[in-house]
């Protein structure tokens, strides 16, 4: 599709979801359901969701997360996982997505009419109806900026949650985690997802460059499922590399950072939307919220706005 197509079907979008956002319809919901892939595709499918509900004035009802892949360096992770079931009943738990929502369940037997959509323009507000859909990213994407309205509410869900691992993190230092995808993700296999090495380094050098202007010394966390010889050129002292890391750990470390450097992934922009700290986003599909810092192609971005930031958390 060319250009000027997408931008005349986001404008038209756009016009059709503001029609019906002015209508009122009585028990007219909305879930994600059916998605199969990883955690990180999954929590943004939800979230995605939550959001056009919000937006739409329509009720969103949750649906417990049913089947998650597992990374594809472990098929069995070490935190009591017996089975996929166990698996995808853990990232329920810890991401607490379904606190204070409606369950799928509850609505279920109410004589309505469920009608499954493929996209978030098919979803009509329309009396006793609930609409299945596997993610509202054509929605979100075109309006990440309505996300910040939303963040206070998906963050408070995510701390509710008990089923936190604890941190290594140490507390009296900066922590800047870095996310970078490797193993399935290759630069011969998957270039516009693939990250290399030199474009990091820039990234980092940046970064330090900042803090050494603020006399302040970081501790850099990169997490990736590379092996470590394929990140020689960037482990020092001040770079502690996790790999292959427990996946509920490496999220919940990448949530919890003071500054978070998102690879172009899924698994970084969900914990990019659970933080409360600064956010360094690489360009890919899915779109920046307004407050994150954006890397051009030369691996460059905002330092003195970055600056600002840093002093207001040191």
């Amino acid at each position: 599709m060319s250009r000027l197509k997408k931008e005349i079907c986001a404008a038209l979008d756009s016009i059709y979801w503001h029609k019906q956002k002015r209508k009122d319809a009585d028990n007219c919901f909305i879930t994600c359901s059916g998605k199969t892939d990883g955690a990180g595709a999954q929590i943004q499918a939800v979230l995605s969701t939550i959001l056009f509900a919000n937006e739409l004035g329509i009720k969103y009802v949750h649906t417990p997360f049913e089947n998650i892949s597992y990374p594809f360096y472990s098929k069995k992770i070490k935190s009591n996982i017996d089975d996929d079931k166990s698996y995808a009943s853990k990232w329920e738990s810890f991401t607490n997505l379904g606190f204070n929502e409606l369950a799928v369940g509850q609505i279920k037997s109410n004589n309505l009419d469920i009608i499954n959509v493929s996209h978030p323009r098919e979803v009509k507000k329309t009396k006793n109806t609930l609409f299945v859909i596997t993610d509202c990213h054509k929605f979100a994407d075109r309006n990440p900026g309505l996300y910040p309205k939303l963040v206070p509410q998906i963050q408070y869900k995510y701390a509710q949650s008990s089923e936190k691992p604890d941190l290594y993190f140490d507390p009296s230092k900066i922590n800047v985690a870095i996310h970078i995808r490797r193993g399935e993700i290759s630069k011969k296999e998957d270039p516009k997802r693939y990250t290399s090495n030199h474009f990091v380094l820039n990234i980092i050098k940046r970064i330090s460059a900042v803090f050494n202007n603020l006399k302040k010394e970081p501790v850099l966390h990169i997490f990736s499922q590379g092996e470590t010889k394929e990140f020689l050129d960037i482990h020092s002292d001040r770079v502690i590399l996790h790999l292959k890391e427990c996946p509920f750990v490496a999220f919940h470390h990448m949530v919890s950072a003071d500054v978070l450097v998102m690879a172009k992934s899924s698994f970084s922009y969900s914990a990019a939307l659970f933080s409360k700290g600064t956010i360094i986003y690489l360009p890919f599909w899915h779109k920046p919220l307004p407050n994150w810092i954006v890397v051009n192609k030369n691996g460059s971005f905002d330092k003195k706005n970055f600056k600002n930031r840093l002093e207001h958390i040191i």
